[in-house]
């Protein structure tokens, strides 16, 4: 599949995140009236919560982050991942990894993610091999956020396998770098079970994310 990384970094920035929490309000309130109550939830935490945050966040220097793009009607969205913090997570909870084979792994590295130019390449082993799965942020597919080049070396080594930490649904919240982020995951989780009758992680309408 070819990768919609450029075009993604040449739009993300005309993104207007407000734009899109109210077109993901309005269809949640027209849908029914648990959507209706969970509509004017995500109004309260858009006016009072989300009115300061800016957009798109500014990556700190010296500290390792990474770009995950999201495509809606409204456009591309960043989300924002801490890579350090994830380090610091999984070295504070003692995770362990994923032993895969790399032929399996190999297709959560998106080419766009690959430095093509060999010399422009910079060996940093700090942080470990990450992959995300997500039904509402990657379609339910791995897809590395750390580690591409490992995974590609090892896959063109013919390595037998490759140890990888791999996160799902809401055990990657923590690493959002920002708040406008997380918030746009969880309304995502949240338009989707009332909008398009996608199994919630939660249940019902009060265990819904906009109320945590």
């Amino acid at each position: 599949m070819e990768s919609k990384i450029e075009i993604y970094e040449k739009e993300y920035r005309r993104f207007k995140p407000f734009n899109h929490f109210h077109s993901r309000i309005q269809e949640m309130k027209e849908k029914s009236s648990d959507g209706a109550e969970l509509a004017t939830k995500w109004a309260e935490i858009l006016n009072q919560s989300l009115r300061g945050e800016t957009y798109p966040v500014v990556h700190p220097i010296g500290q390792e982050t990474f770009s995950l793009y999201a495509e809606f009607p409204t456009g591309v969205f960043e989300y924002a991942l801490d890579i350090d913090g994830a380090t610091s997570l999984i070295k504070e909870k003692g995770i362990t990894p994923v032993t895969f084979s790399p032929t399996t792994i190999i297709h959560s590295v998106d080419q766009g993610n690959i430095n093509k130019d060999l010399n422009g390449i910079k060996t940093n082993h700090k942080n470990p091999v990450m992959v995300l799965q997500s039904e509402y942020l990657t379609h339910n597919r791995p897809y590395c956020i750390n580690g591409n080049h490992r995974i590609l070396e090892a896959y063109r080594n013919n390595l037998e396998c490759i140890e990888v930490f791999v996160f799902k649904d809401l055990e990657f919240v923590p690493f959002f770098y920002d708040s406008l982020s997380k918030a746009v995951y969880y309304l995502e989780i949240d338009y989707n079970h009332i909008v398009n009758g996608k199994n919630s992680i939660f249940q019902n309408k009060n265990g819904a994310l906009a109320f945590e």
